[in-house]
């Protein structure tokens, strides 16, 4: 970014950055606007689009934008584009040297081969537009034939690149803003209830029932642990289900198709708090059979998911360690009382022996 610049920014969305001057005067009639925009390539012969929508929202359709091209040969082009619908469909789109509703008088472009990183200089007169509500949007692409754009890549943060912003306060706003606070939350609830609460449910049933410690309230601790990890990873559900069904851009069936079975599942398992069978039912043991395998096969898919999710998301690494430091909690938690107890039933059984031996009981029929 250059030095000079009055306001700056960085944007939602692609590790994008955007800058400007703009003064605010009577000689500037025209609204003459000096953009800077940065991003980093996802490839050395890559391209960066940045571009102003005229219409009521920022969008990519109705763009007109100035895409920025490195070609093979370290050289670089800018040209502009009207982005229409034809682009949207995949049948690409013609370079329009003279854009409607943009005004642009000037464009550099550089690149830094240390970091990928391309910039532009853009600037542009403005007169009809509202600088308050400006909707501009960004994106990168990898492949491009001469000076033609080839298709983006297809992940969320491709799909958020675009905000209506304030260049005056340098506030922006933006329905992807929102969604990636939804992204956030069910993100959020699903570790901590489907992948947290849960399995610490199945490890209270598993080791503190009766063996190796007995504990009088388990079921209750077991059932509350349940609970709540069903509330907050259907609260999750709820809030995928409808950024899944808020979208015509992606659509990421394996993701939804096991949250699905995820959440019926755990239906199923909750319900067997009221529907169990007495003790002595002559079918109990066979219920506990299928309860366990249920469980311990919830999890599994539970597992999965999340994973998945965190692909599709794909945050910060933080995230990614921050449930594994959670699976590896759970799992040195389950490894220590599994020792504790082998170590107490190899104990009981070696004692079992001693008193049979003295009591001259034989130890076998």
């Amino acid at each position: 970014m250059a030095p000079d610049i009055q306001k700056c920014k960085r944007l939602g969305a692609l590790g994008a950055e955007l800058g400007w001057n703009y003064e605010a005067t009577s000689r500037n009639q025209n609204k003459t606007v000096d953009f800077f925009f940065g991003v980093k390539l996802p490839d050395a012969t890559g391209w960066a689009a940045w571009g102003i929508n005229p219409g009521s929202i920022a969008k990519m359709v109705g763009t007109r934008a100035i895409v920025a091209f490195r070609h093979a040969n370290g050289s670089l082009q800018a040209v502009k584009y009207n982005i229409n619908q034809d682009w949207k469909m995949g049948c690409g789109i013609q370079e329009d040297a003279n854009v409607s509703d943009l005004d642009v008088t000037e464009i550099q472009v550089k690149y830094a081969e240390e970091t990928m990183f391309l910039t532009m200089h853009i600037r542009v007169n403005l007169p009809k537009f509202n600088l308050t509500k400006l909707n501009h949007v960004w994106q990168v692409g990898s492949d491009h034939y001469g000076s033609v754009p080839g298709m983006h890549s297809k992940t969320l943060q491709n799909f958020d690149s675009c905000e209506t912003i304030d260049l005056y306060t340098g506030k922006g706003r933006s329905f992807a803003a929102h969604r990636r606070r939804l992204r956030k939350l069910h993100g959020v609830f699903s570790i901590a209830g489907w992948g947290t609460l849960l399995p610490l449910g199945i490890i209270v049933a598993r080791y503190i029932k009766k063996f190796p410690f007995q504990v009088e309230k388990w079921f209750r601790l077991h059932v509350s642990c349940q609970v709540l990890a069903f509330t907050l990873g259907t609260t999750a559900w709820i809030i995928g289900i409808s950024l899944g069904n808020s979208s015509n851009n992606y659509t990421f069936n394996t993701h939804r198709i096991l949250g699905i079975v995820v959440f019926a599942l755990a239906l199923l398992q909750m319900l067997a708090v009221w529907l169990r069978p007495k003790k002595n039912d002559d079918f109990r043991q066979y219920w506990h059979m299928y309860h366990h395998f249920v469980g311990y096969a919830l999890f599994g898919l539970i597992v999965v998911n999340i994973f998945q999710g965190i692909r599709i998301l794909r945050p910060v690494m933080k995230w990614k360690w921050a449930y594994v430091s959670i699976l590896s909690a759970l799992g040195f938690l389950i490894l220590v009382l599994e020792i504790i107890t082998w170590h107490k039933f190899l104990k009981e059984k070696e004692d079992s022996k001693k008193r049979r031996h003295q009591t001259g009981t034989p130890t076998s029929p």
